[in-house]
């Protein structure tokens, strides 16, 4: 897969994992996959060439328990958001990218 991810995923609300790792997507993670919040448990967009920062919304994905944006290009500081998924999320991946400051506590 190429191009960048299509916001409309967002609007898929009965997904329960999304996988797209090993593409070559490029451009923003979409803030609106943070609709995905109800059923979603596994989102995999690592090893791509994703770009810009991550989106706070993601923090929405409660149900989240893998997390998986390694080996992209993402910048800036990781969201205080993403501290809301610490009850279920057993695995959080962020490496290989130019993210900087600390995890969220």
């Amino acid at each position: 897969l190429t191009e960048k991810i299509p916001s409309q995923l967002g609007l898929l609300t009965e997904l329960d994992g999304l996988n797209l790792e090993d593409n070559t997507l490029t451009g923003a993670i979409p803030g609106d996959l943070g609709l995905l919040s109800e059923l979603l448990t596994d989102l995999r967009l690592g090893s791509n060439e994703l770009t810009e920062k991550i989106p706070s919304q993601l923090g929405l994905l409660t149900e989240l328990d893998g997390l998986n944006l390694e080996d992209n290009t993402l910048t800036g500081a990781i969201p205080g958001d993403l501290g809301l998924l610490s009850e279920l999320l057993t695995d959080l991946r962020l490496g290989s990218n130019e993210l900087t400051e600390k995890i969220p506590s």
